[in-house]
């Protein structure tokens, strides 16, 4: 009995791992200059990419777990089918539908995330970071424009209490609706 006291201060101190999603709210990736570009792109996200687990730190020794690119990969397609009039996903740089649909660019995705928590109570991040860099490619592999783009979230109690992803969920909006202004503001790239 008396070694069972004594362990479990240290259960309490050993953390957890939650699963937690990354995926921004599609209804939030809209649309709000009004340009459209008249091109067919793709998107290609490696298979050991896609499935890639990431795992970050929480509150109260906890940890976070999510697969960043399988879970915003529907963010993606939404930013370039709200820009593109026409968008495929890829499964390698030399796929056959890069010629069946006509594609003329590609997009690639890097991200990179982190996650931070002040609570000694709670495991929800209070603080997340999510860093989109997409290059840019045409259909023969060449590299013309990269785009950097740093979403930040922050929540409080009341906000993680409603919603524990809520800074997850600020942070990856926000660097999925600085890429689409960026692919707006570069749109002469893709003549």
């Amino acid at each position: 009995m008396r070694t069972l006291f004594l362990l479990f201060p240290l259960v309490l101190m050993s953390g957890c791992i939650h699963d937690i999603s990354v995926a921004p709210e599609l209804s939030k990736i809209i649309k709000e200059r009004p340009v459209t570009i008249h091109r067919t792109v793709a998107y290609y996200i490696p298979s050991e990419l896609y499935a890639l687990q990431v795992t970050t730190p929480g509150g109260n020794n906890d940890e976070l777990r999510y697969s960043p690119y399988k879970e915003s990969e529907a963010a993606l397609k939404k930013v370039l089918g709200n820009v593109f009039t026409e968008v495929h996903r890829i499964d390698s740089l030399d796929d056959p539908k890069i010629g069946e649909h006509r594609i003329r660019f590609i997009f690639v995705p890097q991200i990179e995330t982190m996650s931070y928590s002040n609570s000694n109570v709670d495991w929800q991040p209070t603080k997340f970071s999510f860093i989109l860099k997409v290059k840019f490619l045409t259909v023969d592999k060449k590299r013309f424009y990269e785009s950097y783009a740093h979403g930040k979230g922050i929540s409080n109690f009341g906000r993680y209490q409603d919603n524990p992803a809520y800074a997850v969920e600020i942070a990856s909006r926000s660097a999925f609706l600085q890429l689409q202004d960026e692919i707006i503001n570069q749109r002469t790239l893709f003549r």
